[in-house]
């Protein structure tokens, strides 16, 4: 059985992290699939299509080109099936995934992580066989 896992997205500047969303999803697969349209969502409300009909008229303006462009950096994050092929092989060993993209003074992350729930089941029954070890067969445990 898989461990579930925890997707999140934080955005943040230098002086603020702002929680914008989780999922708990049951496998890493579904966690990346959360996270590619996360990464989708937020490509395209940071740099929406000027022609997109929700947008009113005039309503965007036009920014010289950056060193860094998140909204770009996003989408091809999202369109790269052997980048998420390789963040899905992390997340299914047990490992953590982390995305960070900057632009201007601001930074979006994309994590992913395996919650490893204890098996109490395992560590009752080693609890019964060291307690057995300290005390001999028929004597209660003080």
């Amino acid at each position: 059985m898989t461990a579930p896992v925890l997707a999140e997205v934080y955005a943040g500047d230098a002086r603020t992290t702002v929680h914008l969303g989780g999922a708990l999803v049951a496998s890493p697969r579904l966690a990346l699939r959360w996270l590619r349209g996360q990464a989708e969502r937020l490509a395209n409300g940071l740099d929406p299509d000027p022609g997109a009909p929700w947008i009113p008229r005039a309503a965007l303006r036009a920014v010289p080109p950056a060193e860094r462009d998140a909204p770009a950096e996003l989408r091809a994050w999202a369109a790269d099936d052997k980048c998420r092929g390789e963040a899905l092989d992390r997340i299914a060993s047990g490992g953590e995934f982390e995305f960070v993209v900057r632009d201007g003074a601001c930074w979006y992350r994309l994590t992913a992580r395996p919650l490893l729930i204890p098996d109490f089941t395992r560590k009752a029954d080693a609890l019964i066989n060291v307690q057995s070890l300290i005390a001999p067969p028929g004597c209660p445990m003080s």
